[in-house]
């Protein structure tokens, strides 16, 4: 692994980027998305981070559907709260690092598409059906009356055309408006919808 700076260095902070990251974990694959990237260093959203010291596999994708980055990540520590996740220096090799170095260059942010699919909110027992008004490869923004607050962790029901059916995601609200809805980041999702995911967005953009 390269030398990086301490990530709560203010001035090493690397710069907001939000892409779509998968890693797997005690066997289990997490489909997540980024907040922070540089070609040093990365901080990856999740609910359960792995403990600091591990070495991890992620994917990183973005900014085309089928368009893969490939990299290793040590993790240097943990976060919680409004942050829950984990910082994890990536591998100084020269392919991985030529090819974050060009996802950065082509970054713009995800697109994101108009839509209406019907949705529900879940959290801590209580729960708030909507409709998923935009929507992209990272996250959506769901319109409902009942907004849970910034910086919450919920469950996230939606129906993606051609699949099998409501499915659930878990999800990081970024912001939210009152009688308007929340800005939801994807954090937790599978494979399966990951992939069903790429395929609707790809349909849209098309």
């Amino acid at each position: 692994m390269g030398a990086t700076p301490h990530p709560q260095e203010p001035d090493a902070l690397p710069p907001k980027i939000i892409i779509p990251v998968r890693y797997v974990h005690g066997g289990a694959v997490v489909q997540t998305t980024s907040s922070s990237l540089s070609k040093d260093l990365i901080h990856v959203r999740s609910a359960q981070p792995p403990r600091a010291g591990l070495i991890i596999g992620l994917l990183l994708y973005c900014p085309k559907v089928g368009e893969v980055v490939r990299s290793t990540g040590l993790i240097s520590e943990t976060t919680d709260g409004p942050q829950s996740g984990f910082w994890a220096e990536l591998a100084d090799d020269e392919h991985g690092a030529a090819g974050i170095a060009a996802l950065l260059e082509r970054y713009r942010g995800c697109s994101r598409y108009q839509t209406r699919l019907r949705a529900r909110i879940r959290k801590e027992g209580r729960s708030a059906d909507g409709y998923v008004t935009n929507i992209s490869r990272s996250g959506a923004f769901v319109n409902l009356d009942w907004p849970p607050p910034a910086a919450s962790v919920i469950d996230l029901d939606l129906s993606i055309p051609g699949g099998p059916g409501r499915e659930s995601v878990l999800g990081f609200v970024v912001h939210a408006a009152e009688h308007k809805g929340v800005g939801v980041q994807f954090i937790g999702g599978s494979d399966e919808f990951r992939s069903r995911l790429d395929e609707y967005v790809a349909r849209l953009g098309s």
